[in-house]
Formats: C-alpha cells, structure tokens, sequence
C-alpha cells in the first residue's frame, strides 16, 4: 500500500508537465477499480448475509458509483483536454455516491450502538462543526470571484463538507472498536482513507474554481491514495471478517 502510494507520487513528480495529470488520472481509475473489484468479492463471499452484508453493499456501491465519477473525469480530461466546473454528471455520481457511503456508516452505527461513548460522540461533533466552519471560511478568503461562480462554488462547497459527515461516523465507530484488533484495524484505514478524501477535495474544488488547474494533479494523488487505503480495508475485511464457508464475523 505505501510502495504503490510512494511510487505512482515519485513517477508523477518526475513527469513532465504535460504528463502529470493523465497519468495520475489513469492511476486514480485503476485504484479506484480495484477497490470496487474487492468490494464485490466481499460481497459475493459474505452473499449480503444481514446487516453486515447490507453495510458493505452500501459500501461498495459507493465506492463505484465514485469510480465511475473518475471515469468520467478521465475521460473529459482526454477527450476535451478540461476539468468540468459546473454541475455535470460527474457531480450527481459522487453526490449519490456519497448517500450510499452515510448509508453503510449508519448500519455499522446501528449494530454497535452499545459500545459507542456518547463523550466521544460529542466531542467529534463539535470538531466537525469546527472544521465546516474552517472550510467554509477558507472558501470565502480564497482569491476568486464569487458571484461569477456561485453555483460552481456552492457545489464545489458541499464536497468537503460531506467528506465531514462521513468521517465524524466513521471516527466514532473507530474510536468505538478501538480495542479489537481485527476490528480496528479496517476501520482505520477506511477513516484514514476518508480523512485524506476530505484534504484532497478541499484543496481541489479551491484550485478549481481558482482556475489553478496546474495544481489539480497534486490533489489526484490524494485521491489515488485514498483509494488504495480504501482497497487495503476491504483487504483485510475479505481476509479475517469472512470465514471460509461465507459466514460474517460479528463486529
């Protein structure tokens, strides 16, 4: 995982200008066909048996439905040589994508709901807050005009702050299973994996917008290694959360 991640940046950083991006790009869809080919094998093993099964169905569709955004993105970068800023199906994709990946926390939150420490929920509640706060404020500081970009930044806005809900679960149940080991461990990389989503986006949709598009391959290295994080949890959930006659693990 940090070979494949260290590789592709040195590679990327090596390029020449006009490369760096298409590779990345190119980089980014096959992380990302990895991580959707190894959610399917987890659900073909577990056969959506319960709650579990129905987590990692939501899991996965979300994890292609974003796979397909990229695929798009890759594609307009060729054919057309540009990024998309306004709304475009590339951006219902990841929205759609990201009410599957909410919906897989909330089952997971739901069948341990026992062991979470309403302490801990409180506390990563309100560094959420904190940081939407910051994002927002960083936007409004940022050098582009506003008014000729409204819509473009109100949808450019939504993808960290949405990369937020979906890490304040996820650190929770993290922090909920922190004592199990081969619990603990998928959902680090799984939070990690959200975390580094939420940096590569917040810098992203601001060069965006910013028409700093010299800078955009940068941040699609973040999402590469996101997707290689994401691949390495399902890894581990294929290899220790389901026996070998399909049966789930309990978490």
């Amino acid at each position: 995982m940090f070979l494949s991640i260290v590789t592709v940046s040195l590679i990327a950083i090596l390029l020449d200008v006009k490369y760096k991006h298409s590779f990345v790009l190119l980089c980014v869809n096959i992380a990302g066909g990895t991580a959707s080919i190894l959610g399917i094998i987890s659900l073909m093993r577990s056969r959506l048996v319960g709650i579990h099964g129905k987590s990692y169905l939501s899991l996965t569709i979300g994890i292609i439905l974003w796979f397909l955004a990229d695929l798009f993105v890759y594609y307009y970068f060729i054919v057309a040589g540009e990024e998309l800023i306004d709304i475009s199906i590339i951006d219902i994709l990841y929205f759609i994508g990201y009410g599957f990946l909410s919906l897989h926390l909330f089952f997971i939150i739901k069948d341990i709901q026992r062991k979470i420490n309403l302490l801990h929920v409180i506390i990563i509640s309100i560094l959420t807050i904190f940081f939407v706060f910051y994002i927002v404020t960083n936007f409004l500081v940022s050098e582009f005009d506003i008014h000729d970009k409204f819509i473009s930044i109100v949808i450019s806005l939504m993808y960290p702050i949405l990369d937020l809900i979906l890490i304040a679960p996820s650190a929770i149940i993290l922090i909920s299973l922190r004592n199990d080991y081969k619990q603990s461990i998928p959902w680090f990389f799984s939070s990690l994996s959200l975390f580094i989503n939420a940096i590569a986006d917040d810098g992203y949709v601001i060069d965006l917008v910013s028409d700093n598009s010299e800078n955009l391959w940068v941040w699609e290295l973040f999402y590469f290694a996101d997707f290689i994080i994401m691949s390495a949890a399902l890894f581990w959930y294929n290899k220790f959360h389901i026996s070998n006659n399909s049966e789930l693990i309990n978490y």
